[in-house]
């Protein structure tokens, strides 16, 4: 019998050929057909080979104990792997590892018995070789079998990288494949061609992962991820290109519509440019037609002032005619009634008109009404005397400043000074003759600008512009007449030279500026401000300086008008809207109230109400919400009378060398006389 012959007889007897196991990659393969089943087939032919020689005499008893010792230790390793990929083998090695032991044991009982050996004798040589030769070699043992498992689950390595490498081909053709169509787009496009290099190196990668993927499994995981990064960017390029090209395309499609637009934009324009070259004719003709009907409107409109004013002529003559016949019908009655009245009411008379000169002071005083004027349309705001007190301007919301001579109440010299484009708030004459010719006269109002009239003639001579806002007050220098100066809601204040029409000083003030007027020297001047102070500049510091004012409080609510005294110009009278006025004396260097006029029935008339100080200084007069005038000694602030001739508000007045003046907002002027 042969030692191959002992083992497959072993192996047959426990059905070892038959038995079947499952690995790791669930495939079922025979047991003696792996690698480790081979091991072990050999192992047990070289065991029973040993037995065999000794059988025969060319071996001693201990080369038959190596025999079995490595069936054993066969069978037993098989029993050790327990947990590995020989799951079922385990289960008959105990009694393969038997089977060998008694076949071993038989054999050499009956050598034994040959050779005069008793059993215990043998079982003691054996147990004792089996301890020399066993546990020497356990360790190794032990460490080969580490080694066969690591094997095996290196070679699963090799098998899986195997799978990768056979999946990393097919991804490597269909990445080919892809390069093929990417390099067709890669000629209209520089990145195509960036992806295309992109590709052949990430190719390198693949060939170079090739060679190592038996060394490394990470270089594969790597080439794999480097792949499919690739084959991501070549997808979004391909998304990316699609979108170029629908873009083109839509591109493309625009510019055909835009073609066709253009095409139609040019045949309307063609349209509109003849439709407009068309209109253009009619337009000329239109303006053509227009100015004739403005030349023709300007002549109606002078025809119909002149009418007007004709016909005001008209009213005011019979307005005089029957004054004059109420008058002589009453001078008839009072000459019938005259023979009637005894010396009694003669002497009572005279005393009375006693009595009214002692409350004036023994001076002249116009206290009766005189002349009524219908003076502006809508309102007078302002009005002013020349200096000889013969002619009286009224500005009002009409845009012109009316002339009047004081003695008859009529129109006088060009009557009308018109070229303001809105109301006008303040005039003022100029203290004599300027340098160019006569009298002249100065205007401000809404339109923002101040302008100067020739007296004589009513033509504007200068249009002065500037200020931002509405300007309230303008006057002349007493002093030099081709200066002047201006104040406004902008809070400005501005110096103007006359002769040239130009600004040579400008102010910012802190407060918007309701009235302006110069003091006691061409270089210094007054303004009255909304927050109710009084502010004295001088016009002879830079402006930087002059920006540092003498600031006077002197009243709670807004100053409407700042006058000078006529005999002390170191003094001034501003009147308010909380319905006083108070005089201000300056020598001080800080500015002093020393007094104050106020009465039970006074109102303040209007936002520029203005009131005006007798020629000699001994009476300031001003105009009330009530259509009262009301007459004060300047020296002590006492009530003297309230003269009544105004059905509306006195706006303004002025007192002249020939008699008192006032006016009130329905535009009406009247002036007073003795």
């Amino acid at each position: 019998m042969s030692a191959k012959q002992i083992v497959n007889m072993v192996v047959d007897g426990f059905c070892f050929r038959d038995w079947r196991l499952t690995g790791r990659d669930g495939n079922a393969r025979d047991v003696l057909s792996t690698d480790v089943g081979h091991i072990h087939i050999l192992r047990l032919e070289r065991g029973a080979q040993k037995i065999l020689d000794f059988l025969h005499g060319r071996h001693d008893v201990s080369s038959a104990c190596v025999g079995v010792a490595r069936g054993c230790q066969v069978f037993r390793h098989l029993e050790k792997t327990n947990s590995s990929d020989l799951p079922f083998v385990a289960a008959r090695a105990k009694g393969a590892q038997g089977a060998a032991v008694r076949l071993g044991s038989g054999i050499l009982l009956g050598k034994m018995t040959e050779v005069g050996e008793t059993p215990a004798g043998l079982l003691a040589k054996l147990q004792n070789r089996n301890r020399v030769e066993v546990d020497a070699f356990r360790a190794v043992f032990e460490a080969h079998a580490v080694a066969q498992r690591q094997a095996r689950t290196l070679q699963e390595r090799v098998t899986a990288l195997q799978r990768q490498c056979s999946e990393l081909g097919e991804g490597k053709d269909k990445a080919e494949a892809s390069l093929k169509t990417a390099s067709e787009a890669a000629a209209r496009g520089a990145a195509a061609q960036e992806q295309s290099a992109r590709v052949t190196e990430l190719q390198a990668e693949l060939a170079a992962s090739y060679k190592q993927h038996a060394e490394s499994s990470q270089q594969v995981i790597v080439a794999k991820d480097a792949l499919a990064k690739c084959e991501e960017d070549l997808k979004n390029a391909r998304e990316t290109l699609a979108a170029v090209e629908r873009e083109r395309d839509d591109a493309i499609a625009r510019g055909v519509e835009l073609d066709k637009d253009l095409e139609a934009s040019r045949a309307a324009a063609q349209a509109a440019a003849g439709e407009a070259e068309a209109r253009l004719a009619g337009r000329d003709a239109a303006v053509s037609k227009a100015q004739q009907l403005e030349a023709e409107n300007a002549n109606l409109l002078d025809r119909l002032l002149q009418m007007k004013m004709q016909e005001a002529e008209k009213m005011n003559e019979i307005n005089d005619l029957y004054e004059d016949l109420n008058r002589q019908k009453k001078e008839g009655e009072l000459r019938a009634m005259a023979s009637d009245l005894s010396a009694a009411s003669a002497a009572s008379m005279a005393n009375l008109a006693d009595a009214k000169m002692d409350q004036c002071g023994g001076r002249y005083f116009p206290a009766r009404k005189r002349i009524a004027i219908r003076a502006n349309a809508g309102g007078t705001h302002r009005i002013a005397l020349t200096p000889g007190g013969d002619v009286l301007a009224t500005a009002g919301d009409d845009k012109v400043i009316a002339l009047w001579d004081v003695e008859t109440g009529l129109a006088t010299g060009p009557g009308r000074l018109t070229g303001a484009t809105g109301a006008l708030l303040d005039c003022d004459f100029s203290s004599g003759p300027s340098d160019g010719g006569g009298l002249m006269v100065l205007g401000a109002g809404t339109d923002r600008a101040v302008r100067l009239w020739d007296a004589t003639s009513g033509r504007v001579r200068h249009t002065m512009t500037g200020h931002a806002d509405k300007v309230c007050s303008a006057k002349f220098n007493p002093w030099e007449s081709n200066r002047a100066v201006s104040c406004a809601h902008d809070r400005t204040v501005k110096a103007w030279d006359l002769n040239k029409g130009f600004c040579v000083a400008s102010i910012m003030c802190a407060s918007n500026c309701n009235t302006v007027t110069y003091s006691d020297g061409s270089s210094t001047i007054i303004s009255g401000h909304f927050d109710g102070t009084c502010r004295v500049w001088d016009l002879r510091q830079k402006p930087g300086q002059s920006a540092d004012p003498v600031e006077v409080k002197t009243h709670n609510q807004h100053v409407t008008s700042v006058i000078p005294m006529p005999n002390n110009k170191s003094q001034f009278i501003a009147s308010s809207r909380d319905n006083t006025m108070k005089m201000v004396d300056l020598r001080s260097g800080d500015g002093e109230v020393v007094q104050t006029y106020r009465a039970t029935a006074y109102r303040s008339g209007s936002q520029w109400a203005n009131p005006c100080v007798s020629p000699d200084g001994r009476f300031v007069v001003a105009g009330g919400a009530d259509g009262g005038v009301f007459v004060w000694n300047a020296l002590d602030g006492g009530l003297v009378l309230t003269l009544r001739a105004h059905d509306a508000a006195v706006a303004t007045c002025a007192w002249g060398q020939r008699g008192l003046a006032t006016a009130d907002k329905n535009g009406v002027a009247v002036l007073w006389g003795a």
